[in-house]
């Protein structure tokens, strides 16, 4: 009886590995959070949580808290956990949910996201159906992928832009972006202003040309600007970018001014993809303010699968399309495809770490499949996220401090 299985447990360990192509193609460290939650009747499932600045956001301390309150829970109640989380259950409800006050946004959003992920993982193994199944079945069984690919680490030389695209290509993907902050940076004369002088768009729209010329005409490239500019300097970036013929211009100005983002969406000249941060209120009130074209939720920062399945159902029903921004591992991204496979509005799923082949191998998939191919990632009906640890690669992975939790 499903009545008699409950949460006996909730563990996590934070891993992390070199990642040789970050932000301005400059070597990083990730550091991300695994959560496992177990039962009784011995069910297990995993999620993938964002660690940021590893723990100073207190993320992992969040999903202890929500830990010590789900043990006795039902595995099975997924979306009356993240409600009461969310949102809670009114007096005399027991036990007592969290009070109104506490907003549904930052560190109890992001643990949250990884804890309904392994609790859907739970749920499919248990029913024997995969994720996608349980968010009302797939549309296809491959979903497309774009790769965030920043930049070269030498901006100023074009062979290096040449390059960069070049190998993306032959790695099979014809969907990636670069990031505008970091294209041209060497012209940057005042860190503080939002504005981009002549120069710094000269230099941009010479060193993305190069891009597009090897890319040829059919490539889909795209451009993200991680919230940094204003109004004007946007409106002027996206005359720029439609010349060289990009996709969507993402995140130009802060990811709370959509009033400002829904000015720019009138004026520009190239559609405008934002939401990697929004909650479904958020993206609620985007819409009101049609402040966008292309919907980017991350199942890591809208609350999960659920959460950010409600923010793709609005996008279809405002007659928008969905580019899911994803800044997962390899989990995450699994966990992402799932959801993407369900909705019909999908343009592509993002990859951040094709680089560090440890992203892609901590964890192992059913039926030997990779984590993604050809600029595909390819589902089977394996149930739950159809997925399990690799020990070996975990255990190398590890933090100082960690234990595998396997």
């Amino acid at each position: 009886m499903n009545s008699d299985i409950h949460i006996t447990k909730v563990s996590t360990m934070v891993l992390r590995g070199e990642d040789l192509h970050g932000l301005g193609g400059v070597p990083r460290t990730w550091h991300f959070i695994v959560v496992k939650i177990e039962t009784n009747n011995g069910l297990h499932g995993y999620g993938e949580c964002p660690h940021w600045q590893r723990g100073y956001f207190g993320v992992r301390e969040t999903i202890d808290y929500i830990g010590e309150r789900l043990i006795g829970a039902s595995p099975f109640d997924v979306k009356k956990i993240v409600e009461e989380h969310f949102n809670g259950a009114r007096p005399p409800h027991q036990p007592r949910s969290l009070p109104g006050t506490i907003l549904p946004v930052g560190p109890i959003v992001w643990a949250m996201s990884g804890i309904e992920m392994a609790l859907l993982d739970i749920t499919g193994k248990h029913s024997g159906l995969p994720v996608h199944a349980l968010l009302g079945g797939k549309f296809r069984n491959k979903v497309p992928v774009y790769l965030d690919r920043s930049g070269p680490v030498d901006v100023t030389n074009l062979d290096e832009w040449r390059r960069l695209t070049e190998e993306t290509l032959k790695s099979g993907y014809t969907k990636f972006k670069f990031d505008v902050d970091y294209t041209a940076p060497d012209f940057v004369t005042d860190v503080w202003s939002r504005s981009i002088g002549r120069e710094q768009m000269l230099a941009i729209e010479k060193r993305l040309n190069v891009a597009r010329q090897v890319a040829g005409d059919s490539a889909e490239i795209s451009v993200d600007c991680h919230m940094h500019y204003d109004l004007v300097s946007s409106i002027e970036l996206s005359k720029v970018l439609s010349k060289i013929g990009i996709n969507w211009l993402e995140d130009p100005v802060p990811v709370m001014d959509l009033v400002t983002l829904a000015e720019l969406r009138e004026k520009s000249t190239i559609p405008i993809c934002a939401g990697e941060m929004y909650t479904f209120d958020l993206a609620k009130l985007a819409i009101k303010l049609k402040a966008v074209d292309i919907f980017h939720p991350d199942v890591l920062f809208a609350g999960g699968l659920h959460e950010a399945r409600k923010i793709c159902e609005l996008a279809n029903s405002n007659g928008l399309p969905v580019a899911f921004h994803n800044n997962s591992t390899a989990l995450g991204f699994i966990a992402t495809a799932h959801l993407a496979s369900s909705i019909p509005n999908i343009i592509a799923s993002e990859y951040h770490f094709y680089d560090a082949e440890w992203s892609k191998k901590w964890i192992k998939r059913a039926n030997d499949l990779p984590l993604m191919s050809n600029g595909f990632i390819e589902l089977d009906d394996t149930p739950g996220l159809g997925c399990e640890l690799n020990e070996e690669v975990c255990i190398e992975l590890l933090a100082p401090g960690e234990k595998y939790i396997g």
